[in-house]
């Protein structure tokens, strides 16, 4: 099986959430979130959410967009799809941009691969704040 992108199914948060990147929970707990509340919120609130689906059939990865706030949590498994994942990630952004035209949210400063995605993406570092005693920085992506 290839791995692909799905809708979200409420179960998929039940199945991701004890196997989130290190990165990723130290993000949502610095934040104020279990990984199971920041994902069921991200379920919940989202005009569009996606899961991405291993060669295994796992849920590694969960995105979406909520009213412009674009988020993505995912598992140590997706770094064994790379290629894939990445190949869809610039369009499934372009989706999410065409449905807000400015999309927005804030990273947490030491979670270096997804800085990187976010950059791959097209979205751009624009400001710095404190939360909890750590840098996030507020990123955006204004469609063209």
């Amino acid at each position: 099986m290839k791995p692909y992108h799905r809708d979200s199914k409420l179960h998929d948060v039940c199945e991701l959430a004890p196997t989130l990147r290190f990165e990723d929970k130290r993000e949502v707990e610095t934040l104020g979130h279990t990984p199971e509340q920041a994902l069921t919120i991200g379920y919940i609130f989202s005009q569009r959410c996606q899961s991405i689906i291993d060669t295994n059939g796992h849920v590694v990865g969960m995105y979406g967009v909520s009213f412009g706030k674009v988020w993505l949590l995912g598992a140590p498994g997706l770094f064994k799809i790379t290629k894939s994942f990445l190949k869809y990630s610039r369009s499934e952004v372009e989706i999410m941009n065409k449905l807000f035209p400015h999309l927005y949210n804030i990273i947490d400063s030491r979670n270096d691969l997804h800085i990187k995605w976010l950059r791959w993406c097209g979205f751009k570092i624009i400001g710095k704040q404190m939360l909890n005693n750590v840098k996030f920085y507020e990123f955006c992506k204004v469609a063209s």
